[in-house]
This record gives C-alpha cells, structure tokens and sequence, in this order.
C-alpha cells in the first residue's frame, strides 16, 4: 500500500476524455489546462520573453522550464483523439490490404 496515497489523499489525475493541452519540451511534454496553456502562449508571444516560465501542469506537478526549450503547444480534445485513433486504424487496415501474402507477419 502506498503511504503517500495516506498522507496526500486522492491525486487530482484528470478523466482521459477531458480535453487539455499539451506543451512540447525537448525530451518530454506536459498535458496542460486551456488556461495555462494561453499563458503560456502570451509568455511565448511577448517581444522579450522571460528567460523561464512556470505552469503546474494536470495532475498538480509544478514545473519551471527554460521559454527557449518549449517547441510545441498543441490543443488535444477527446474528438480529436478519437479522430486520431480512427485515422491510424485506417492507415493500418490499408496497409495490411497492400501487403502480398508472403510480406504478411501479423
């Protein structure tokens, strides 16, 4: 049993079919509100950004992160995920139509 799980109580981990942000940082990205990520954005926007910028992203993390490392800041909603999906089990169904039956390794 986890004793943080005691001592924090339950974690604030949001529904997967919720739509967020998502902010691209060189090795990794953070899922983020709407509203953090239109601060972001204004921070991004400015003449002279901040060398740093701080945001908590969905499940309460707080982070600090270089301005200049941030390469993306995409909207994610839960139609557009489905849409995704949706897309890439076409792709795949069309792939697998192309193969011969010798290139077949399913």
């Amino acid at each position: 049993m986890n004793r943080l799980k005691d001592y924090f109580g339950d974690s604030p981990v949001p529904d997967p079919t919720d739509d967020f942000y998502v902010i691209v940082i060189r090795y990794t990205h953070f899922c983020v509100s709407r509203e953090t990520a239109t601060v972001i954005e204004l921070v991004l926007d400015q003449a002279c950004p901040p060398r740093w910028v701080a945001f908590c992203d969905l499940s309460g993390s707080r982070h600090r992160v270089l301005t200049e490392q941030i390469s993306r800041v995409s909207e994610s909603t839960a139609d557009q995920r489905a849409a995704d999906r949706a897309f890439d089990r076409a792709r795949r169904r069309e792939e697998k139509q192309d193969r011969r039956p010798w290139e077949d390794d399913d």
